[in-house]
């Protein structure tokens, strides 16, 4: 886990760096407005090669994000790069896309993700906001085993309290996530521990 920290902290530095330059190298697309929801998010974790386009000049802010889109997004996040290879070591039998085997594999084995049965993990099916927030707490080292026990409230109430949820307090948690929605949280997972911690040192 610390090693995921040092290497969050690298992309917080990064982004903090780009704040306080001038942002007309920021990526811009045609579908997303200057007033969109997560319109500053989107542009800076594509920047930071997070959460890419679905073309050149192209975001999809309102296409849904699937359970294996999420693995991915969380590995960039976490590990800072793109490849995460294409084997599946996961006892999943229905992987289906060789380029999201070695997210999936990663973070299952980190335990962060799960399937939805001992043999399945439903690759296509929609990533809710609820299950964003698990994945993102264990991921952030702010979960534990008991928590599973009290799934999904014990790990949405710590997702509430680290700030996940800031602008989608208004999505409900069942809700599939879009890709314009799933860019804020993921920016506000990056910026949830340093906020937390100069809260609490005052």
């Amino acid at each position: 886990m610390k090693g995921y920290k040092k290497i969050l902290a690298s992309t917080l530095a990064a982004l903090l760096v780009a704040g306080s330059t001038s942002m007309m190298s920021a990526k811009e697309y045609v579908d997303v407005q200057k007033d969109d929801l997560s319109e500053i998010e989107i542009s800076i974790l594509s920047d930071l090669g997070v959460i890419l386009g679905t073309s050149e000049n192209e975001f999809s802010p309102d296409k849904n994000v699937t359970r294996e889109q999420m693995a991915t997004l969380l590995f960039r996040l976490m590990l800072g790069r793109d490849d995460a290879g294409n084997v599946n070591t996961t006892g999943f039998n229905d992987l289906y896309e060789p380029y999201y085997n070695g997210a999936i594999s990663w973070a299952h084995a980190a335990g962060f993700i799960k399937g939805v049965s001992e043999d399945r993990f439903n690759p296509t099916g929609g990533i809710t906001k609820q299950d964003a927030m698990t994945m993102l707490v264990r991921a952030l080292g702010h979960s534990n085993e008991n928590m599973n026990k009290g799934y999904p409230w014990s790990y949405i109430n710590v997702a509430s309290r680290l700030g996940l949820d800031k602008g989608l307090e208004n999505v409900p948690y069942t809700q599939t996530l879009t890709r314009a929605e799933t860019a804020k949280m993921l920016y506000n997972a990056l910026v949830s521990d340093y906020i937390v911690t100069k809260t609490q040192n005052g």
